[in-house]
Order: C-alpha cells, then sequence, then structure tokens
C-alpha cells in the first residue's frame, strides 16, 4: 500500500457507548473463532504505517523520548528511514533500546480503538539487507524515494523481542517473540471495507437474519456489520434500544472477497431453513 493510499478505518467489536467499566452480556457465543492477539497484533501494524518510536535520550539522562515516525514492515519487523539529524536517530546510535506505538484510527472512544507496542532493538541495518529494506520501505512510501540514498539517511530495523497488544476495553495481553514471528496478517483487510459496505448498503435484510437465527439477538430490530476476518464477523445489533455485538463464525477461513462472499451466502441459506424449520 503507497502512502498515497488513504489507510483503511475499522471499528472494534465494542458497543459504542462502552467505557470499560461493566463487561456486557454476550449474545453469541464466547468460544466463537476469532482471531489471536498476535494475529490482531500483526494486522494492525501492516494497516498502518504512522506510528510514535520511543527511545533512550541521551540529552535528558535516560529519559523516554517520543517521536512521530513513518515505518514498513520487512519480514515481519518494524523498519524506518531515519536522518541522522534527528534526536531518536542519535538516540538509537548510542542505546538501541526502543518501543514503537502504533494505534488504530477510527470514530468513538479512542479507548476502546486497538493499539500495539511492539518492544526490541533498533538497530541500523547491514549493508547486505539495505536493497531489500529499501525495497519494502519504497513501496509503502514512493515520495521517499527521493532521500532514501542520501548519505545522511540511514534505515533501521526494530528486532520485536516482546508485544503488549490492547484491542479495545477487556482485550488485552503480551505477546511473545515466538507468536508474533509466526502470526500472519488477516489476509481480509484488504477486503473489508468494501465488504462491509454492500453488507450494510445492500443486504441489511441477511444481517438481521443472522442474528435472529444465529445468535441469542433473536429479538433484533435491526444489525450492522462492522468488521469481518478470516474467520468470521461481527455486528452491531439493536435489541430493545439498545446496541449489542454480535460475532458469528465461518464454516471455513476465508483469504479473499469471493471466499467470504460464498460463506455469506451459504450462511443465509441456512438461516432462511431454520426460520422456515
Amino acid at each position: 500500500m503507497t502512502e498515497h493510499q488513504e489507510k483503511k478505518k475499522f471499528t472494534k467489536h465494542a458497543s459504542p457507548t462502552a467505557d470499560g467499566s461493566t463487561r456486557p452480556e454476550l449474545l453469541y457465543d464466547r468460544n466463537v473463532a476469532r482471531p489471536t492477539h498476535a494475529e490482531d497484533a500483526r494486522t494492525l501494524t501492516e494497516k498502518m504505517d504512522v506510528a510514535t518510536l520511543c527511545t533512550i535520550s541521551e540529552k535528558s539522562e535516560g529519559h523516554p523520548y517520543g517521536s512521530f515516525v513513518t515505518y514498513a514492515m520487512h519480514e515481519g519487523s518494524p523498519i524506518f528511514l531515519l536522518s541522522q539529524l534527528a534526536e531518536h536517530t542519535k538516540n538509537l546510535n548510542a542505546n538501541g533500546k526502543a518501543s514503537l506505538l502504533i494505534a488504530e484510527t477510527g470514530t468513538g472512544n479512542p479507548l476502546a480503538l486497538s493499539r500495539v507496542t511492539l518492544v526490541g532493538e533498533c538497530l541500523e541495518v547491514s549493508k547486505e539487507e539495505r536493497e531489500s529494506v529499501k525495497n519494502s520501505f519504497l513501496q509503502a512510501h514512493e515520495s521517499a524515494s527521493v532521500y532514501a540514498d542520501w548519505e545522511d539517511f540511514s534505515f533501521f530495523k526494530l528486532d520485536v523481542q516482546s508485544v503488549r497488544y490492547i484491542g479495545g476495553f477487556g482485550r488485552m495481553s503480551w505477546v511473545n517473540q515466538s507468536k508474533w514471528n509466526t502470526a500472519e496478517p488477516d489476509p481480509m483487510f484488504d477486503y473489508s471495507d468494501d465488504i462491509i459496505t454492500h453488507m450494510n448498503e445492500d443486504h441489511a435484510d441477511a444481517l438481521l437474519l443472522y442474528c435472529k437465527t444465529m445468535s441469542k439477538a433473536t429479538d433484533a430490530s435491526d444489525a450492522v456489520m462492522t468488521h469481518i476476518d478470516r474467520y468470521g464477523f461481527e455486528m452491531m445489533a439493536t435489541v430493545d434500544s439498545e446496541k449489542k455485538p454480535i460475532r458469528l463464525a465461518f464454516e471455513s477461513d476465508v483469504t479473499d472477497s469471493d471466499q467470504a462472499r460464498i460463506e455469506l451466502v451459504r450462511m443465509v441459506k441456512k438461516a432462511r431453513k431454520m426460520l422456515s424449520d
């Protein structure tokens, strides 16, 4: 994804009025298939391309120093093109310990949105790795090609050693290095916005049918799709004038819009049959 393409916004599975003080009654199976925190974290890092890089300040006696940076992902690691004049570069040259905070954009309560902090060692890449890292970075930030080869700019890579993922209220955990390295970004994130828009605009009746037959929201009066991933999808159902989250799983994992359409149609047919029985 180039910097000229707008980063996709996505809303998480939480009530619009959620403040984290109470856990809402679930109207769906708590054990429904969903991405792991490691997978969610990897997806978020792929979706975004700006973050806050925190380094150990040389000038301020070891205090944390946060700075706004652009980044790209390269073989599971965040990479940066940094000026040697920047404070964060000076800090990294003296001490490679760093963390990167990546936050989801969206509407509503910002604390209900996802964020991830990647902790590790951030060092300048080797000469052998520089060209492949450069190619990955320029795919995400095309305009950086103007200064990518200037002598006072260098590529750095954060070797992720631990991860703190927060997916909104009540959804958080530490992800170890092994789980981070083996997790993959959700293949649906490039298609999700279009699918969600299509379902909400053209198939609102199907969404309501899913709620009435495949969840405990049998009295739902309205339903809006809010999220879709390889394992299933999420809706916000209106039940007695209150917004209730619903998550349903696919029978088979999906990796693109065609496969998602097949699963959604299959579920509609099943729901209609359940309603008629």
